[in-house]
């Protein structure tokens, strides 16, 4: 394989298997708890309880002194009891929760560049699941689960992916908060505030949250984060970070003889974060910090590096600012980075940005006009810009304000090989 970090189409055949299994797996581990959160019952539901349950009840301040969690972990269960351990932590001071996002495009038209024919249809984009808890506002665990209907080669496929599953600890309240397990990187605003697509404003990923940012990136470590309001409805905000990193996937290709080292040079959005270090100890260091300079307009900046190849001797670094300006109706977003990434015989750099501009004309009209461009070295047939111009509806404002539809269309045009693709979305999607 070249520094380009092409594939062949037979090694996407194979990782596309594995990810496919991946995926089962994740489903397989999941029954068990299902039957827990299928016997639940609503809050004002009346519910007969367990002899176990009976012995220590609810307390709204928290665990009894009797409900310890020692006598929690050596507690029996009679046989004839409903529920499992998640209906036994409800004792504990634990509030649940169960969040969503659907996203269906009723209409997806493509005409890509050159004599490739259109295709149209409608797509379910997107559907998460948001799991979590809120324990005596202090600890705050959550899971994020997307399910994403794929299509290769005529086949279909469903991924089942765990986009984060995280722990909060707001050590001093919200100045000082640590986060561990899986996270989101705070790299930028899109991908950290604006991903779900009850929020975002286009239907489509832009190129440049893609192969700069690749929006979701989430890695394994721990953070540490928080705000401080420095003056009257004026917050600055930081984050700093260490993970295992991310890392581009190795194929070997028996049939080309230059292919005997390390895959490098790849597109960031290929990238797959390590899970757990059985490669290298290479870590990943970041950092964000975020100012509201007058009321309404935000100003960023973000860092990251670190190893990125299987052997952790190759390194990435990026450097990201961002600006978000709300003024009325009127709403502006803008993010840009730079990508510096090794390779044998030098480096590549990378850059790229995409800004939004929306005006809420009225209380269920939102038009906006973007605008992203991508700059690949080593892949200069990659190079792209995108216009884009459409609006957003909100059919509900008052009453189910995170329901929203859009119709937007996009013209891709390409540096390196020419010609233009043409896209259009008409998308519902709801937050619930």
């Amino acid at each position: 394989m070249g520094p380009n970090g092409e594939e062949p189409v037979c090694r996407q055949w194979a990782h596309l298997r594995h990810g496919v299994l991946r995926g089962w797996l994740v489903w397989i581990l999941a029954l068990p708890a299902l039957p827990a959160m299928a016997q639940q019952p609503a809050e004002d539901a009346p519910t007969q309880s367990s002899p176990a349950a009976e012995e220590a009840p609810p307390s709204k301040d928290g665990p009894t002194t009797t409900g310890s969690l020692e006598d929690f972990l050596q507690e029996e269960v009679p046989p004839a009891s409903v529920g499992s351990f998640g209906y036994r932590l409800r004792r504990y001071g634990i509030t649940p929760y169960i969040h969503g996002v659907l996203a269906s495009n009723l209409l997806q038209f493509n005409k890509l560049a050159g004599d490739a024919p259109a295709r149209y249809g409608s797509e379910l984009l997107d559907a998460h699941l948001y799991i979590g808890a809120d324990i005596l506002d202090v600890v705050v665990p959550e899971v994020f689960l997307e399910l994403e209907p794929l299509q290769f080669f005529g086949s279909a496929f469903q991924w089942l992916n765990v986009r984060y599953a995280q722990i909060d600890f707001r050590l001093l309240r919200e100045h000082l908060v640590m986060r561990t397990g899986i996270f989101l990187i705070p790299f930028g605003t899109y991908n950290t505030y604006s991903y779900p697509h009850f929020i975002t404003r286009l239907p489509d990923r832009p190129g440049f949250f893609q192969e700069l940012i690749p929006s979701p990136w989430h890695e394994v470590g721990v953070q540490f984060f928080g705000e401080w309001e420095y003056a009257p409805g004026r917050v600055l905000s930081y984050a700093f970070y260490v993970t295992n990193g991310r890392v581009q996937p190795d194929f070997n290709d028996p049939s080309n003889p230059n292919d005997d080292g390390i895959d490098e040079g790849g597109s960031l959005a290929f990238f797959g974060p390590t899970f757990v270090e059985d490669t290298n100890n290479a870590k990943s260091v970041g950092a964000r910090v975020a100012v509201e300079v007058i009321k309404g307009l935000s100003i960023g900046a973000s860092a990251y590096t670190g190893a990125y190849t299987v052997n952790g001797a190759r390194q990435l670094s990026e450097l990201g600012v961002d600006t978000s300006f709300q003024r009325g109706p009127l709403s502006v977003d803008v993010e840009a980075a730079y990508a510096h990434q090794q390779i044998t015989d030098g480096a590549l750099d990378k850059w790229g940005y995409a800004a939004v501009v929306a005006y809420r004309a009225h209380s269920m009209l939102e038009p906006l006009v973007a605008v992203d461009e991508v700059r690949l070295d080593g892949q200069p047939q990659n190079d792209r810009r995108t216009w884009s111009v459409g609006c957003g509806f909100f059919p509900f404002p008052d009453k189910v304000p995170t329901a929203v539809g859009r119709a937007v269309y996009g013209a891709t045009v390409h540096r390196g090989e020419g010609g233009t693709d043409h896209r259009l979305t008409v998308e519902v999607a709801v937050g619930f």
